[in-house]
């Protein structure tokens, strides 16, 4: 009787160290999961980044040209001016 006492126990031990082994795995996949998915959510945030930084340095460049062209533009206009007052 007593035998079967302790096998019983024996098995029901080793029943809840099973379950107690798959509650652990099972939150161990989750966590990897988890940063798998926080880790793919970053990188599509830091390549976003990079083109919100190039888009804003193509603005800059341009800018700075149409500043140029705007300078140019506005040195001929006064030459313009010049002559037109020289010819009248």
């Amino acid at each position: 009787m007593q035998e079967e006492t302790i096998y019983g126990l024996a098995g029901m031990g080793f029943a809840i160290l099973l379950i107690a082994l798959g509650v652990v795995m099972i939150v161990s996949l989750t966590k990897v999961w988890q940063t798998k998915i926080k880790t793919t959510k970053e990188e599509v945030y830091q390549k976003q980044a990079a083109e919100a930084i190039e888009a804003q340095k193509e603005s800059a460049r341009l800018n700075e040209k149409l500043a140029t062209e705007m300078a140019e533009m506005k040195e001929r206009i006064t030459s313009i001016e010049k002559i037109l007052k020289e010819v009248e």
